[in-house]
């Protein structure tokens, strides 16, 4: 199991987080409080590996997603 978390720097943040989850069949949550987005892959082990596949994937779904999302430290 891999746990992502990506914190919403734009405006569109939550939208690609969502689109992202919906096209790779990994459930996420929003956080409105943090402004963050929780990715939980059940399916997918590593970190590393779900950071790779996630970023390809906001990457289809807009260009410029890291406009809007960035790894939370």
């Amino acid at each position: 199991m891999a746990l992502l978390i990506l914190e919403a720097t734009g405006p569109n943040g939550e939208e690609l987080a969502m689109k992202a989850g919906d096209e790779l069949d990994i459930p996420v949550g929003f956080d409105p409080e943090l402004e963050s987005a929780t990715f939980d892959s059940e399916t997918i082990a590593d970190e590393a590996e779900l950071q790779t596949i996630l970023f390809e994937a906001l990457a289809r779904i807009d260009s410029d997603w890291q406009s809007h999302l960035r790894p939370a430290e």
